[in-house]
């Protein structure tokens, strides 16, 4: 699994003296309108969620307490537990921002997607390593995997791949499958950003292997994987990378890769924004959006 560098908080917080400095150090200028908006309204993630923890991780403001994972999202946030609401809510407020999978950007009516350290948040710039908030889909399983397990995960590595490349970055070429077509059940619990995809996956593997019934249950990554290791399910599906101490008692396979979007209701001005601004915005050291304005002019 590709490993990526994290940015280090301290650093984070001292660059946001230099937030007007896109990745290529071209300045931001200041935006018409944004004095208007008032307090920022942040949108997170609920606590176990795949998309939260890889944000806070890609951003910096994650943190760990006695071996617990934790991450810096100021108090004032608004959570939620999926996309969906993730969108709802940042449509209804037009102070508000937030992240979700760029497999939900199709969902936005009232909302938009922001550029982040000058990078558009496309599939293609995901693919490309370009855009800066990129994390794995994974499916995790502890122990050897049983006949029909194999031929999922088979099918999903190979002709799957076809289904992942819709709304995702494919880890490998879509090829030809002919299942042995073993009997049983597959549950897999976990992420509710690759819950859409896994659906769409199950459903076409048992169109191929008709004695086979797969059953996906969207709850979070962090619960996924705990299932996977208390053998609860046969796969736990996660939108992060694993941590240490997961990888160290479960199997897993990366099989697709997603780009995390930030939106900003569509009365907001704003079409960029830099990392650094992020850290800001998301642990309240940029309370209002007139702050952005200001560190771009200085």
């Amino acid at each position: 699994m590709r490993k990526r560098k994290r940015i280090l908080p301290l650093l984070l917080a001292v660059a946001l003296t230099l937030s007007g400095c896109g990745a290529a150090g071209q300045s931001l200028a200041a935006v018409d309108g944004l004095n208007d908006l008032g307090g920022v309204q942040v949108i997170s993630r609920e606590e176990g969620s795949g998309t939260r923890s890889a944000f806070a991780e890609l951003v910096g403001f994650d943190e760990s307490t006695d071996g617990e994972s934790t991450d810096a999202t100021v108090d004032t946030a608004l959570v939620v537990t999926d996309g969906a609401a993730v969108i709802d809510a940042v449509e209804a407020d037009p102070s508000a921002v937030g992240y979700v999978s760029m497999g939900a950007l199709d969902a936005l009516d009232g909302a938009k997607a922001l550029a982040v350290d000058g990078v558009e948040a496309t599939l293609d710039n995901v693919k490309k390593g370009r855009y800066p908030l990129s994390r794995p889909f994974c499916l995790a399983w502890s122990g050897s995997l049983s006949e029909l397990e194999q031929d999922f995960l088979t099918y999903v590595l190979g002709k799957g791949q076809a289904i992942v490349g819709q709304s995702y970055v494919t880890v490998a070429d879509a090829t030809t499958f002919l299942s042995g077509k073993p009997s049983g059940t597959i549950t897999i619990h976990g992420s509710t950003s690759a819950a859409p995809l896994l659906e769409a996956l199950a459903t076409e593997y048992m169109t191929l292997n008709p004695n086979a019934t797969v059953e996906v249950t969207a709850s979070d990554s962090t619960t996924g994987l705990n299932d996977a290791m208390q053998g609860k399910c046969d796969f736990g599906a996660t939108s992060r990378e694993l941590k240490d101490y997961e990888a160290e008692l479960l199997n897993y396979e990366t099989i697709a890769e997603d780009g995390i979007a930030v939106i900003v209701n569509g009365e907001n001005p704003l079409d960029a924004v830099t990392l650094e601004e992020l850290y800001g915005l998301f642990t309240g050291a940029v309370a209002d959006w007139n702050t952005i304005n200001t560190e771009r002019e200085d």
